[in-house]
């Protein structure tokens, strides 16, 4: 497990979202998640919900991914809020009441990441996938995308792109006032005229 929270280290860290210290809901939660789903996940996951849960990181951090699904432009895709413990609208049994139902993600699912706005990358909790990474995309009536047989393997290919923008010119304030009311309406932080997460 340790390789796992250096990775997440050497990709800048993750800011939480709240200073509260929500470990305490950590079994209530498994026990709404086991009611709901019949299972509850591996420890390595429960343990990395209580390390990294309800935060984002600090900086902008994609995965890649073997298949291009047709609603991605590249082969990468880009890593939300991590879901964590707790009552908040990004908590797991949040995203699980919200989502889990016969016209969204229809399997025995453990939220781990959001994906793009509105997308969920999840852990699998069903007899025959159990523990595999998928992609539930909000607007396919497809099956879910595979992502990876274990966490450690998604996270694996985790990186952080770095575009040449040695000609980018800064942004005015009234663009970024724009952008930053769009990414504050999908639940990302603020960037600065250069771009940067802040």
């Amino acid at each position: 497990m340790s390789n796992l929270f250096d990775k997440i280290e050497d990709l800048g860290g993750v800011k939480f979202l709240s200073n509260e210290d929500l470990e305490s809901s950590k079994n209530k939660d498994l026990s709404i998640v086991n009611s709901i789903m019949g299972k509850i996940p591996d420890i390595e996951i429960t343990e990395f919900i209580s390390k990294f849960g309800n935060s984002r990181f600090i900086k902008d951090v994609y995965a890649k991914i073997n298949i291009k699904p047709g609603f991605l432009q590249s082969g990468e895709i880009e890593i939300g809020t991590i879901f964590g413990w707790g009552g908040s609208k990004k908590s797991i049994p949040s995203v699980i009441n919200q989502y889990f139902s016969p016209d969204q993600i229809t399997v025995a699912f453990f939220p781990l990441f959001e994906g793009y706005p509105g997308d969920i990358i999840y852990y699998s909790l069903e007899e025959d996938s159990y523990g595999k990474i998928y992609y539930w995309y909000h607007e396919s009536d497809n099956d879910d995308y595979f992502l990876a047989n274990t966490l450690h393997d998604f996270i694996d290919d985790f990186f952080i792109k770095v575009e040449d923008d040695s000609d980018e010119k800064p942004l005015l304030d009234d663009e970024l006032e724009q952008i930053n009311v769009k990414r504050k309406k999908v639940g990302l932080p603020p960037i600065d005229n250069f771009r940067n997460v802040i």
